[in-house]
């Protein structure tokens, strides 16, 4: 089956009309659908910001530790560059690498001050290898994090094909696998990541299942699995 191109999907997820082919396929696609749900999300929220969101000028410890890390007596160049965007187009090659060189240093200095102060990093709750099902071949990991804004599950299943006229789904379930629920789906190619659902509790779901899933209109699971394994805190 063929999907629905990203760079439509981004149209469209920026309020463009869909083609009819388009639309008829998202109707019967659930992969498709929620690539779309995830790009009109991240437009929302980019719409969604104001003045207060905008970046504000880091302290002046930041610009202190980017200049001894640099050997620079001061920013001050790269910093009016910065405040002026008509001037930042027409700066010389060289100054535009030195200013992405900064760049790169202050993500550095910021991240690291995160993770040393405890705070803005997450912490791993449990992990899992996911091992092969019925001789599928394949295998991968499973962690959940906890952020700030509540319980992610990261799955990676490395080699994974494309599905004839179906998708992966990842799943939770009980240690006997009695209860299971849908987290989403995942593309062959990329680790999926996926918040849990509110009041989910690792230790009662701790089973990651992928299954290959197909359009038939059946949301349960397929009974076709590719890895499993239990998640371990």
């Amino acid at each position: 089956m063929l999907h629905c191109d990203d760079d439509e999907l981004s149209i469209i997820a920026l309020g463009e009309p869909a083609s009819a082919s388009d639309e008829a396929h998202l109707q019967s696609c659930p992969r498709c659908q929620s690539r779309l749900d995830q790009l009109s999300a991240v437009v929302t929220s980019a719409r969604g910001i104001t003045e207060a969101d905008r970046p504000t000028d880091p302290p002046p410890a930041v610009w202190e530790a980017i200049t001894s890390e640099l050997g620079m007596d001061s920013l001050s160049n790269v910093t009016s560059l910065a405040a002026a965007p008509s001037r930042r187009r027409r700066a010389a090659p060289w100054l535009l690498a030195g200013a992405a060189a900064v760049a790169g240093v202050l993500v550095g200095v910021v991240v690291t001050a995160g993770v040393t102060s405890g705070t803005g990093s997450a912490d791993l709750l449990a992990s899992a290898s996911l091992g092969p099902i019925d001789d599928s071949g394949f295998s991968g990991s499973a962690e959940v994090e906890q952020t700030t804004a509540g319980p992610i599950l990261h799955v990676d299943v490395p080699g994974l094909p494309d599905v004839d006229d179906g998708y992966y789904e990842v799943w939770m379930a009980t240690p006997d696998a009695t209860t299971m629920v849908a987290i989403g789906t995942m593309n062959p190619g990329s680790e999926a990541t996926f918040p849990l659902p509110a009041g989910m509790a690792v230790d009662a779901f701790p089973v990651v299942d992928v299954s290959v899933e197909h359009f038939d209109g059946d949301a349960g699971h397929s009974a076709i699995s590719v890895v499993r394994g239990q998640l371990q805190t």
